[in-house]
């Protein structure tokens, strides 16, 4: 048993510690994978769903017109026909959200409250 520890311990030091930019590029990677617009998501099921999606996806929380509560769990969006559900306002703290995620919100990003960046 010493000689598995003495032979771990030796291989473990052999490896060189990954550095702390390598971390932050694979980071910086998916924040970008899960930012990218998928345009044919948004004609299957809106804008306000797939916008939806990309929000809570990237750890937004949204909040729907005529609705109080926050939405944060993306397992939780509600469904039913499209178009029902319009977003009211984005609360990004803490979020992952990029520039290159906001062509979900098309057109009408200018009518949504942005809470909190």
């Amino acid at each position: 048993m010493k000689v598995l520890a003495k032979t771990a311990k030796a291989v473990c030091a052999l490896q060189k510690t990954p550095s702390l930019g390598g971390r932050r590029q694979f980071w910086g990677w998916l924040n970008a994978v899960f930012n990218k617009v998928d345009y044919e998501r948004i004609k299957a099921v809106g804008p306000d769903r797939a916008a939806s999606e990309w929000l809570l996806r990237c750890g937004a929380k949204v909040r729907y017109k005529g609705f109080d509560r926050w939405q944060h769990d993306y397992n939780g969006l509600p469904v039913g026909p499209l178009g029902k559900y319009k977003i009211q306002a984005i609360d990004a703290t803490e979020s992952c959200i990029m520039y290159r995620g906001f062509d979900h919100l098309g057109e009408r990003h200018n009518g949504i409250g942005v809470s909190r960046f």
